[in-house]
């Protein structure tokens, strides 16, 4: 998905089942810093901060359905 469309504060699904707030979309668009709010078998990760590449950003959260998927 084309992350240079995201903003600061749209949660996201990634690829690994998490879900995440965005933080900061990297200026190259390589990927977005992100805060975890839910993740699939990691509870350590919720509430911790990461850069993850583009190519894991599966979609956007809008309300009860989702946007973008790849």
């Amino acid at each position: 998905m084309n992350v240079t469309q995201l903003k600061p504060g749209e949660q996201i699904a990634l690829a690994d089942g998490a879900l995440a707030e965005v933080l900061v979309v990297l200026e190259d668009g390589s990927g977005v810093q992100v805060k975890y709010i839910d993740t699939m078998g990691e509870p350590a990760k919720v509430g911790t901060e990461e850069t993850v590449s583009a190519d894991d950003v599966i979609s956007v959260m809008e309300g009860t359905h989702t946007e973008g998927s790849a």
